[in-house]
């Protein structure tokens, strides 16, 4: 059966020093009783790591830079705010990246980002991650639990493209067939 990359993941993806710098500025994030997309600190600063990462990594596509400023935001998820409420509990989008910013998490504490259709289910939402979705992948996200002591808090862009990269830390696939 032939298959399509539909998402990858890479771990450790800012150096310590950035990653440092962004925890020490997610204070307004970590316990808000709603969800919240933002585009100052720690979003701007957050964002441009990631451009330069992924521009290191040979992965940024040259027309991102129209579009990431205007489809990226930070978001905050507090337990029990469901996203994919209406429909199948998936979406597709055309293309993007999450950056797991917060402190510390539990795979208890939900919050995973699900994949329909692919050879992973789920991907746990663990800090300092990084996953780009390719277009037109159905994936969600799980409802954060109320034992989470602080909201699942990460940086996204939705440019628009498809990545591939052979060095990934897990590389998630989908039949040819499956895709939408």
């Amino acid at each position: 059966m032939t298959t399509r990359t539909a998402a990858l993941v890479i771990d450790n993806f800012l150096s310590e020093e950035q990653w440092q710098w962004i925890q020490n500025n997610l204070a307004d994030f970590m316990n808000t009783d709603g969800f919240v997309e933002n585009i100052h600190e720690p979003y701007k600063t957050g964002l441009g790591w990631i451009v330069d990462k992924l521009k290191e990594l040979g992965l940024y596509q040259e027309h991102w830079e129209q579009t990431i400023p205007s489809w990226s935001f930070i978001n905050t998820l507090p337990p029990g705010i469901d996203r994919e409420s209406s429909g199948t509990g998936y979406h597709i989008d055309f293309g993007g990246f999450i950056y797991y910013a917060h402190p510390t998490w539990d795979e208890s504490w939900g919050g995973n980002l699900m994949f329909e259709n692919c050879d992973v289910d789920k991907i746990v939402p663990m800090p300092n991650r990084f996953v780009w979705i390719n277009p037109k992948v159905p994936h969600g996200i799980e409802v954060v639990n109320n034992t989470a002591p602080h909201n699942r808090i990460t940086i996204v862009g939705w440019p628009e493209g498809c990545v591939e990269y052979s060095a990934a830390t897990m590389q998630i696939n989908t039949p040819m067939g499956d895709i939408v």
